[in-house]
């Protein structure tokens, strides 16, 4: 069995209402589908972080770099397809568009992988539990919601059962957002966690002025503070602040998470696959995260792909803390696949036994949006 095609697809989905968090606009959900074939047959599917933006370099660096090293190869060599990859864009960068590139086929990879041995990723990486807590992720700037949108989100995401829910911060003024978090804490319920996520907008002294201010309010992380190059002023955050430091989505690769972990960063640490390195590297994360009995909650706020094979790393890490599930409108996570989950009573997500990651690609929806 051999890998005969390497093809990466563009898909935009563009919102009726544009949202923002509190360093950039979101008019569309864009995602890069990869697809790994062999010769026998089998179809793997992946998805590369697109970075709202950077799809079309990032389908470059696919369609020239990184497919060349694979055709004609075996595709259960994972792990030395991820040394080729990796060192053989050496001189090309260490993080952003080409790790993204790389996620977005070692995540293929792992699908085939499971396809060939009947067996879901989660065991195939070592299993822990099919069973995973899930939080509710919201709370986006946009026009005209104000205080009373905000609100009724919230209290939509407590009725639906969520036990914990994440919002964003760090969009308008200081005293702006302590009330927003007051309003969303307020709806929730004091029985439902609450957590922010300032995307490393705030500089470190605001970030702990503000940890302070909201302290009262029992929120139960302050996720991705301040800049992710900045680890004196990361670490001078969480040594500051009595919330948990959670982060960093932005961070990419074990090489930097271990940069974050040993400079006393992070509580919980938040790798994304279609980001970080694939299911591969945030494997290896997550054992390192181990190590140093760090809880891990992957990032996920991109197509299904990326929430399936986030899950399947959660699902495998030995100190898997929580799945995100994003409550923003996104046909391409929702309706991508035939089985995109649902939470049940006690907000849980159940893992699949499906070989792979789990579903059966909607080549309909595909189609609709496909950007040629």
């Amino acid at each position: 069995m051999r890998i005969s095609e390497v093809k990466a697809e563009i898909l935009r989905h563009d919102l009726d209402v544009t949202i923002r968090d509190a360093q950039v606009s979101i008019p569309s959900r864009i995602i890069l589908l990869v697809r790994v074939r062999t010769d026998d047959g089998i179809e793997g599917y992946g998805e590369a972080g697109t970075f709202g933006g950077a799809e079309h370099t990032i389908k470059t660096i696919i369609d020239t770099q990184l497919a060349p090293i694979l055709i004609g190869e075996d595709p259960t060599l994972i792990e030395r397809h991820w040394a080729r990859m990796y060192q053989g864009t050496i001189q090309l960068g260490r993080r952003g568009a080409m790790i993204a590139a790389i996620s977005g086929i070692d995540i293929a990879l792992w699908d085939i992988l499971g396809k060939i041995a009947g067996l879901p990723v989660y065991k195939l990486l070592g299993g822990r539990a099919s069973v995973v807590p899930s939080y509710a992720s919201a709370g986006f700037y946009s026009d005209g919601k104000g205080l009373e949108g905000l609100s009724d989100e919230f209290a939509a995401i407590s009725s639906k059962g969520y036990r914990a829910a994440k919002m964003k911060v760090a969009g308008e003024n200081f005293d702006a957002d302590v009330e927003r978090v007051r309003v969303a804490r307020e709806a929730l319920g004091q029985g439902c966690g609450l957590m922010v996520d300032s995307n490393n907008q705030h500089s470190p002294r605001e970030a702990i002025a503000f940890a302070h201010q909201i302290e009262e309010f029992n929120i139960a992380w302050f996720e991705e503070p301040t800049r992710t190059d900045d680890l004196d002023g990361m670490a001078m955050v969480r040594n500051s602040i009595s919330i948990p430091v959670a982060g960093y989505e932005t961070e990419t690769t074990r090489h930097g998470f271990r940069l974050l972990i040993e400079s006393g960063c992070v509580d919980i640490l938040q790798p994304d696959t279609v980001w970080a390195g694939g299911i591969t590297e945030c494997h290896r994360i997550s054992a390192l995260a181990s190590t140093y009995h760090l809880p891990v909650a992957p990032h996920n706020y991109a197509g299904a792909i990326s929430g399936f094979s986030n899950l399947h790393v959660l699902a495998a890490a030995p100190t898997g803390h929580s799945f995100e599930m994003d409550q923003n409108p996104n046909p391409l996570r929702t309706d991508l696949t035939d089985s995109w989950p649902e939470i049940d009573a006690e907000s849980q997500v159940h893992i699949s036994d499906r070989p792979g990651l789990g579903f059966s690609l909607n080549e309909d929806v595909v189609e609709r949006y496909r950007v040629d």
